[in-house]
């Protein structure tokens, strides 16, 4: 069986880099992604580096999955499911007693479709790496 993975936000921007490589990621495995990673690159001030970061997005070309749970201001109609929010709720918890950030939302709602569609999340962030294995989530780390 295939391994499938769902790459956290700051993957692009490694990739953007050239710290990695799409091959260290995955060895042919499904790379999916949700709107939330989209719409954080897009939100990129700097032009010049929101546009490597939106070629480094298509390049890897991820399937798009909807987040398990609605959050307004973030989540889309269109995509999104509304879920009953307990598991992002303890994950937000979580990043939260960790490190208090603007993107705590994202993170937690990302890690929750790792867990619930069990994909392994592939992320640099260790506060999310170690909150996502709590909570049942297989992950890798790339840094």
């Amino acid at each position: 069986m295939t391994e499938s993975y769902i790459l956290d936000t700051c993957v692009f921007n490694r990739l953007a880099d050239g710290e990695i490589k799409l091959s260290d990621i995955s060895a042919g495995g499904l790379l999916f992604a949700t709107q939330l990673q989209r719409d954080e690159l897009l939100a990129t001030s700097l032009e010049s580096r929101r546009e490597e970061l939106v070629a480094a997005f298509h390049a890897v070309n991820p399937r798009i999955l909807a987040t398990e749970t609605f959050c307004c201001d973030v989540s889309h109609f269109d995509i999104d499911k509304w879920g009953n929010g307990e598991l992002f709720d303890k994950l937000k918890a979580c990043l939260d007693a960790k490190q208090k950030k603007p993107n705590n939302t994202q993170d937690a709602l990302i890690a929750e479709v790792a867990i619930v569609q069990n994909l392994t999340l592939v992320t640099a962030d260790r506060n999310l790496a170690e909150t996502a294995r709590r909570h049942g989530a297989k992950v890798l780390c790339i840094g």
